[in-house]
Protein backbone atom coordinates (compact mmCIF):
# COMPACT_ATOMS: atom_id res chain seq x y z
CA UNK A 1 0.00 0.00 0.00
CA UNK A 2 1.52 3.57 -1.17
CA UNK A 3 1.77 6.27 1.89
CA UNK A 4 -0.80 8.80 0.44
CA UNK A 5 -3.10 5.99 -0.71
CA UNK A 6 -6.18 6.89 1.38
CA UNK A 7 -9.03 6.86 -1.06
CA UNK A 8 -11.24 3.75 -2.23
CA UNK A 9 -14.44 2.68 -3.27
CA UNK A 10 -16.73 1.11 -1.14
CA UNK A 11 -18.45 -2.24 -1.64
CA UNK A 12 -21.52 -1.20 -0.15
CA UNK A 13 -23.23 -4.96 -0.19
CA UNK A 14 -19.79 -6.34 1.50
CA UNK A 15 -18.55 -3.03 2.78
CA UNK A 16 -14.56 -3.98 1.53
CA UNK A 17 -12.42 -1.63 -0.01
CA UNK A 18 -11.62 -3.06 -3.06
CA UNK A 19 -9.65 -0.05 -4.86
CA UNK A 20 -6.65 2.38 -3.22
CA UNK A 21 -5.86 5.51 -5.40
CA UNK A 22 -2.77 7.59 -4.44
CA UNK A 23 -3.77 11.60 -3.28
CA UNK A 24 -1.76 13.17 -6.48
CA UNK A 25 -3.84 10.62 -8.98
CA UNK A 26 -7.03 12.12 -7.72
CA UNK A 27 -5.47 15.77 -7.19
CA UNK A 28 -4.24 16.11 -10.49
CA UNK A 29 -8.35 14.11 -11.49
CA UNK A 30 -9.52 17.19 -9.58
CA UNK A 31 -7.29 19.96 -11.08
CA UNK A 32 -7.87 18.26 -14.79
CA UNK A 33 -11.50 18.14 -14.24
CA UNK A 34 -11.99 22.32 -12.96
CA UNK A 35 -9.89 23.23 -15.91
CA UNK A 36 -10.94 20.63 -18.77
CA UNK A 37 -7.82 21.77 -20.73
CA UNK A 38 -4.98 19.85 -20.26
CA UNK A 39 -2.01 22.46 -20.78
CA UNK A 40 -3.45 24.63 -17.87
CA UNK A 41 -3.95 21.56 -15.81
CA UNK A 42 -0.33 20.70 -16.20
CA UNK A 43 0.85 24.24 -15.20
CA UNK A 44 -1.38 24.35 -12.43
CA UNK A 45 0.72 20.78 -11.24
CA UNK A 46 3.27 22.19 -12.25
CA UNK A 47 4.18 18.79 -13.99
CA UNK A 48 4.11 17.86 -18.04
CA UNK A 49 1.28 17.24 -19.58
CA UNK A 50 2.83 13.40 -20.57
CA UNK A 51 2.79 13.25 -16.84
CA UNK A 52 -0.70 14.49 -16.55
CA UNK A 53 -1.80 12.35 -18.95
CA UNK A 54 -0.33 9.03 -17.62
CA UNK A 55 -1.54 10.07 -14.46
CA UNK A 56 -5.22 9.96 -15.64
CA UNK A 57 -4.79 6.78 -17.67
CA UNK A 58 -3.27 5.33 -14.60
CA UNK A 59 -6.22 6.10 -12.55
CA UNK A 60 -8.81 5.13 -14.94
CA UNK A 61 -7.12 1.62 -15.41
CA UNK A 62 -6.94 1.34 -11.71
CA UNK A 63 -10.52 2.04 -11.60
CA UNK A 64 -11.55 0.30 -14.59
CA UNK A 65 -13.54 3.24 -15.71
CA UNK A 66 -13.04 6.13 -17.77
CA UNK A 67 -13.05 9.64 -16.73
CA UNK A 68 -12.64 11.74 -19.05
CA UNK A 69 -13.74 12.07 -22.87
CA UNK A 70 -10.88 13.66 -25.05
CA UNK A 71 -11.18 15.17 -28.14
CA UNK A 72 -8.31 17.44 -30.02
CA UNK A 73 -10.99 20.32 -29.40
CA UNK A 74 -12.21 19.62 -26.17
CA UNK A 75 -11.94 17.55 -22.86
CA UNK A 76 -15.12 16.29 -20.88
CA UNK A 77 -15.97 14.32 -18.27
CA UNK A 78 -17.94 11.74 -18.33
CA UNK A 79 -20.97 10.83 -16.30
CA UNK A 80 -18.47 8.66 -13.86
CA UNK A 81 -16.13 11.57 -14.08
CA UNK A 82 -18.67 13.80 -13.12
CA UNK A 83 -19.81 11.45 -10.36
CA UNK A 84 -16.37 11.26 -8.60
CA UNK A 85 -15.48 14.74 -9.12
CA UNK A 86 -18.76 15.43 -6.73
CA UNK A 87 -17.47 12.88 -4.05
CA UNK A 88 -13.39 13.54 -4.03
CA UNK A 89 -13.43 17.60 -4.20
CA UNK A 90 -15.11 18.12 -1.11
CA UNK A 91 -12.91 15.35 0.47
CA UNK A 92 -9.93 16.93 -0.51
CA UNK A 93 -11.05 20.12 0.52
CA UNK A 94 -11.26 18.33 3.90
CA UNK A 95 -8.20 16.21 3.50
CA UNK A 96 -6.11 19.68 3.02
CA UNK A 97 -7.57 21.36 5.76
CA UNK A 98 -7.13 18.66 7.82
CA UNK A 99 -3.21 18.19 7.60
CA UNK A 100 -2.55 22.06 7.47
CA UNK A 101 -3.96 22.33 10.81
CA UNK A 102 -2.44 19.09 11.78
CA UNK A 103 0.90 20.56 10.91
CA UNK A 104 -0.59 23.67 12.96
CA UNK A 105 -1.45 21.49 16.33
CA UNK A 106 2.28 20.10 15.54
CA UNK A 107 4.55 23.40 15.63
CA UNK A 108 1.76 24.68 18.60
CA UNK A 109 0.04 27.14 16.32
CA UNK A 110 -3.23 26.48 16.94
CA UNK A 111 -5.23 25.02 19.48
CA UNK A 112 -6.89 26.20 22.99
CA UNK A 113 -4.89 27.78 26.20
CA UNK A 114 -6.29 28.41 29.41
CA UNK A 115 -4.40 30.95 31.68
CA UNK A 116 -5.51 31.33 35.13
CA UNK A 117 -4.13 34.91 36.46
CA UNK A 118 -4.73 37.35 39.60
CA UNK A 119 -6.82 40.28 38.68
CA UNK A 120 -3.46 42.89 39.57
CA UNK A 121 -1.63 41.88 35.82
CA UNK A 122 -5.35 42.40 34.41
CA UNK A 123 -3.60 45.58 32.78
CA UNK A 124 -0.16 45.19 32.32
CA UNK A 125 1.69 41.88 32.19
CA UNK A 126 -1.46 39.46 30.76
CA UNK A 127 -2.30 42.45 27.92
CA UNK A 128 0.97 42.25 26.66
CA UNK A 129 1.52 38.51 26.76
CA UNK A 130 -1.65 38.38 25.13
CA UNK A 131 -0.86 40.73 22.43
CA UNK A 132 2.22 38.66 21.31
CA UNK A 133 0.32 35.61 21.21
CA UNK A 134 -2.04 36.96 19.02
CA UNK A 135 0.40 38.33 16.24
CA UNK A 136 2.82 35.47 16.70
CA UNK A 137 -0.42 32.52 16.80
CA UNK A 138 -3.26 33.72 15.64
CA UNK A 139 -5.17 30.91 15.06
CA UNK A 140 -4.87 30.03 19.36
CA UNK A 141 -8.21 30.87 21.60
CA UNK A 142 -6.88 31.83 24.82
CA UNK A 143 -9.78 31.77 27.78
CA UNK A 144 -8.82 33.29 31.14
CA UNK A 145 -9.56 32.34 34.60
CA UNK A 146 -9.23 33.37 38.22
CA UNK A 147 -9.08 30.63 40.38
CA UNK A 148 -8.73 30.87 44.65
CA UNK A 149 -4.99 29.84 45.66
CA UNK A 150 -6.38 26.74 46.97
CA UNK A 151 -7.80 25.69 43.12
CA UNK A 152 -4.79 26.43 41.33
CA UNK A 153 -2.60 23.32 41.52
CA UNK A 154 -5.51 21.14 41.59
CA UNK A 155 -6.39 22.44 38.30
CA UNK A 156 -3.07 22.23 36.83
CA UNK A 157 -2.95 18.55 37.79
CA UNK A 158 -6.17 18.28 36.58
CA UNK A 159 -5.39 19.76 33.09
CA UNK A 160 -8.49 22.24 33.83
CA UNK A 161 -5.59 24.77 33.36
CA UNK A 162 -2.86 25.57 31.16
CA UNK A 163 -0.31 27.59 33.19
CA UNK A 164 -1.05 29.40 36.18
CA UNK A 165 0.22 33.12 37.56
CA UNK A 166 -0.61 33.10 40.89
CA UNK A 167 0.72 35.37 43.91
CA UNK A 168 0.91 31.86 46.08
CA UNK A 169 3.86 29.76 46.01
CA UNK A 170 3.33 26.28 45.43
CA UNK A 171 5.27 23.56 46.14
CA UNK A 172 4.75 20.21 43.76
CA UNK A 173 6.92 17.00 42.29
CA UNK A 174 4.36 17.94 39.62
CA UNK A 175 4.56 21.32 38.65
CA UNK A 176 7.31 23.43 37.82
CA UNK A 177 7.45 26.89 38.69
CA UNK A 178 9.66 30.61 37.56
CA UNK A 179 9.36 34.03 39.41
CA UNK A 180 8.54 36.45 36.69
CA UNK A 181 8.85 39.55 39.07
CA UNK A 182 8.27 41.04 42.58
CA UNK A 183 6.24 44.25 43.02
CA UNK A 184 5.36 46.85 46.18
CA UNK A 185 2.28 46.28 48.51
CA UNK A 186 0.08 49.62 48.64
CA UNK A 187 -2.34 50.63 51.02
CA UNK A 188 -5.48 51.81 48.76
CA UNK A 189 -7.70 54.37 50.57
CA UNK A 190 -10.63 56.56 49.28
CA UNK A 191 -9.26 59.81 48.25
CA UNK A 192 -10.46 62.04 50.92
CA UNK A 193 -9.71 59.19 53.53
CA UNK A 194 -7.03 60.72 56.10
CA UNK A 195 -4.33 59.14 55.25
CA UNK A 196 -2.68 60.96 52.08
CA UNK A 197 1.06 59.38 52.08
CA UNK A 198 3.16 56.98 54.03
CA UNK A 199 3.43 59.10 57.13
CA UNK A 200 0.29 59.07 57.97
CA UNK A 201 0.58 55.13 57.99
CA UNK A 202 0.79 55.15 61.84
CA UNK A 203 -0.56 52.57 64.63
CA UNK A 204 -2.79 54.56 66.10
CA UNK A 205 -4.27 55.76 62.61
CA UNK A 206 -4.53 52.44 61.44
CA UNK A 207 -5.90 50.93 64.69
CA UNK A 208 -9.17 53.19 63.77
CA UNK A 209 -9.54 51.27 59.88
CA UNK A 210 -11.91 49.11 59.10
CA UNK A 211 -10.27 47.14 56.05
CA UNK A 212 -11.16 45.28 53.88
CA UNK A 213 -8.73 41.86 52.87
CA UNK A 214 -8.16 38.69 50.23
CA UNK A 215 -9.12 35.66 52.69
CA UNK A 216 -5.78 35.11 54.83
CA UNK A 217 -4.40 31.88 55.78
CA UNK A 218 -1.48 31.04 56.97
CA UNK A 219 1.28 29.12 55.27
CA UNK A 220 0.98 30.88 51.94
CA UNK A 221 3.40 34.16 50.98
CA UNK A 222 0.52 36.53 50.18
CA UNK A 223 -1.39 36.14 53.09
CA UNK A 224 1.60 35.83 55.65
CA UNK A 225 3.26 39.13 53.61
CA UNK A 226 -0.13 40.99 54.66
CA UNK A 227 0.21 39.20 58.48
CA UNK A 228 3.69 40.73 58.24
CA UNK A 229 2.49 44.40 57.22
CA UNK A 230 0.07 44.18 60.44
CA UNK A 231 2.91 43.10 63.21
CA UNK A 232 5.44 45.83 61.40
CA UNK A 233 2.37 48.77 62.16
CA UNK A 234 1.68 46.99 65.92
CA UNK A 235 -2.27 46.47 64.50
CA UNK A 236 -4.98 43.81 65.00
CA UNK A 237 -7.03 44.76 62.02
CA UNK A 238 -10.31 45.21 62.11
CA UNK A 239 -11.52 43.03 58.95
CA UNK A 240 -15.26 44.43 57.45
CA UNK A 241 -15.15 42.47 54.04
CA UNK A 242 -13.18 39.35 52.49
CA UNK A 243 -12.83 39.06 48.84
CA UNK A 244 -10.42 37.42 46.81
CA UNK A 245 -10.99 39.40 43.97
CA UNK A 246 -9.15 42.97 43.62
CA UNK A 247 -11.75 44.42 41.66
CA UNK A 248 -14.44 43.65 44.10
CA UNK A 249 -12.09 44.60 46.89
CA UNK A 250 -11.68 48.30 44.76
CA UNK A 251 -15.13 49.00 44.45
CA UNK A 252 -15.78 48.30 48.04
CA UNK A 253 -12.94 50.84 48.69
CA UNK A 254 -14.37 53.33 46.68
CA UNK A 255 -17.23 53.35 48.04
CA UNK A 256 -15.93 53.83 51.47
CA UNK A 257 -16.32 50.34 52.84
CA UNK A 258 -12.97 50.48 54.58
CA UNK A 259 -8.89 50.69 53.26
CA UNK A 260 -7.07 47.55 51.32
CA UNK A 261 -3.70 46.67 50.98
CA UNK A 262 -2.91 44.99 47.66
CA UNK A 263 0.13 44.59 45.06
CA UNK A 264 0.41 48.05 43.36
CA UNK A 265 -0.39 47.07 40.36
CA UNK A 266 -3.73 47.65 41.16
CA UNK A 267 -3.14 51.45 41.05
CA UNK A 268 -3.60 51.00 37.57
CA UNK A 269 -6.91 49.60 37.27
CA UNK A 270 -7.98 51.73 40.39
CA UNK A 271 -11.02 54.33 40.21
CA UNK A 272 -10.07 58.08 40.42
CA UNK A 273 -11.40 58.08 43.79
CA UNK A 274 -8.90 55.41 45.14
CA UNK A 275 -5.47 56.72 46.24
CA UNK A 276 -2.90 54.12 46.33
CA UNK A 277 0.45 54.57 49.03
CA UNK A 278 3.34 52.70 48.13
CA UNK A 279 4.94 50.75 51.49
CA UNK A 280 8.38 49.08 51.23
CA UNK A 281 6.97 45.47 51.22
CA UNK A 282 7.17 43.60 48.35
CA UNK A 283 5.12 40.35 46.94
CA UNK A 284 5.93 38.02 44.03
CA UNK A 285 4.45 36.57 40.90
CA UNK A 286 5.08 33.26 40.28
CA UNK A 287 4.31 31.19 37.22
CA UNK A 288 3.53 27.34 36.98
CA UNK A 289 3.15 25.07 34.55
CA UNK A 290 2.95 21.33 34.47
CA UNK A 291 6.15 19.06 34.71
CA UNK A 292 7.42 17.35 31.54
CA UNK A 293 4.45 19.05 29.41
CA UNK A 294 4.26 18.32 25.95
CA UNK A 295 1.95 20.50 23.97
CA UNK A 296 3.79 22.20 21.85
CA UNK A 297 1.12 24.95 22.00
CA UNK A 298 1.68 25.52 25.76
CA UNK A 299 5.63 25.28 25.25
CA UNK A 300 5.99 27.62 22.32
CA UNK A 301 3.31 30.11 24.87
CA UNK A 302 6.22 29.58 27.89
CA UNK A 303 9.21 31.03 25.61
CA UNK A 304 6.71 33.77 25.32
CA UNK A 305 6.67 35.02 29.55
Amino acid sequence: MQKNAIFGIIDAKNALMIQLMDIQQITSFLTLADELHFWRASFKLNITQSALSRQIQSLENELNLSLFNRSKRKVELTAAGKFLYQQWEPLMQQLTYSTRYAQKIHRGEYGSLTINHPGSISHNLLPDLLARISKLYPDVKVELVQLKYTQEEEFLKAFKIDIAYSRYEHKSDFIESKLVWKENFGFAVPINHPIQSEEDLTSDILKQQRFVLPTLQHGYIFPETIFSIFNHYQINPVISYESDFGSTVLSLVAKGLGIAILPFSFAQQAPPNIRFIKIPFEIPLYLYWRKNEDNPLITNILKLT
